[in-house]
């Protein structure tokens, strides 16, 4: 192994520590800042639900299948979401022959997002 190799590793172990430390403080483990969904999503599912709730005096075998449905239909967005983000992230490292900054950088952002998939 390098010298650069070397200190690669040993700044990954140490934003390791600092973003376990940041999680454990209860801080979404992401540099990003990105929301899981666009909020135009976000409210179309929240209005939606409201939808689901309100027909439940009415109906509560049907705003329990509503309500079933709903939440597939999330699951699927935010499949659909996450696994776009990992497309995106495979596609800046897997072209050519990156270096090892160029790597460090890429597992940096893999361990990210490891961390937002794992907070919600």
């Amino acid at each position: 192994m390098t010298t650069a190799d070397n200190a690669a590793m040993t700044e990954l172990d140490t934003e390791a520590t600092q973003a376990t430390a940041s999680t454990t403080s209860g801080e979404i483990g992401t540099t990003s800042g990105e929301h899981l969904d666009p909020n135009d999503a976000v409210v179309d599912f929240k209005s939606r639900w409201d939808v689901v709730q309100q027909g439940f005096v009415d109906d509560p075998q049907r705003a329990v299948k509503d309500a079933d449905s709903l939440v597939a239909d999330v699951l699927d967005k935010l499949s659909a979401t996450f696994e776009e983000q990992r497309r995106h992230l495979e596609g800046q490292w897997s072209d050519g022959e990156p270096d090892t900054e160029d790597l460090r950088s890429a597992f940096r952002r893999y361990r990210d997002f490891f961390d937002r998939l794992l907070t919600i």
